[in-house]
């Protein structure tokens, strides 16, 4: 149903191992060589990402393979999306989903989301299993429910190549996600960011970045290991 039309111009990917033809590769070299990697996967950078809700800056929109990780100090983000002029004035919310240990959120796998926050069960997306799923990927967290609220930023004014100013909450929790959607003048449900352009608070970054030059000095610690072999 959503469609993303942009891409991350400064997106990282973690580089792949290979075995080139004619150079054999024992299997020492390629543990070696594997440790590397996840170390560089965990140093790269945060990637950021019809509506998106994106933390690069207000001309560059943006879409990653599942939801964007924000960090301490991120106070403002972006939405891009269609107009939707022939639809009149809309109005751009953000949903703010808490994750929960136990089942007293009010959103659950016995809930859905737009009926807790519209009155309506407009769609199934995002249902429970994927929220957590988001979750659990993002920040190890394993949600019991979610406490979703929401708040309203304004009448829609984004487009597809300029983003419309959001003001974060500035007091979010690790693991709080943010979904931006659209409501027309009667309340129904219009856009909705999906994952690959929703947001999620996590850990410091500088936590990540440690573990990656842990996982660089453990793969210097084997590659020495192995040359001493």
């Amino acid at each position: 149903m959503w469609h993303g039309d942009c891409s991350d111009p400064y997106s990282v990917n973690c580089p792949y191992l290979c075995v080139l033809v004619g150079v054999p590769m024992t299997r020492k070299t390629l543990v070696v060589l594997a440790v590397i990697a996840a170390a560089f996967c965990y140093t790269a950078p945060a990637k950021a990402d019809n509506i998106h809700l994106c933390d690069i800056n207000q001309y560059t929109s943006c879409n990653a393979g599942s939801v964007i990780p924000i960090f301490t100090g991120t106070t403002q983000a972006w939405v891009f999306g269609k107009s939707y002029n022939n639809l009149g004035t809309l109005t751009l919310n953000i949903a703010v989903l808490t994750p929960q240990s136990g089942a007293g959120g009010n959103f659950s796998s016995n809930t859905n989301l737009w009926q807790v926050l519209l009155g309506t069960a407009f769609q199934n997306f995002p249902n429970f299993a994927s929220t957590a799923s988001q979750e659990l990927g993002a920040t190890g967290i394993v949600a019991g429910s979610f406490n979703a609220t929401s708040f309203t930023v304004g009448a829609w004014t984004g487009t597809n190549s300029l983003g419309q100013l959001v003001n974060l909450p500035g007091n979010m929790t690790v693991g709080q996600i943010f979904i931006a959607y659209l409501t027309d003048s009667s309340g129904n449900l219009i856009a909705v960011s999906p994952w690959s352009s929703s947001l999620i608070f996590v850990p410091e970054s500088s936590s990540l970045t440690l573990l990656g030059i842990g996982l660089l000095g453990l793969g210097g610690l084997v590659c020495r290991r192995f040359v001493g072999n």
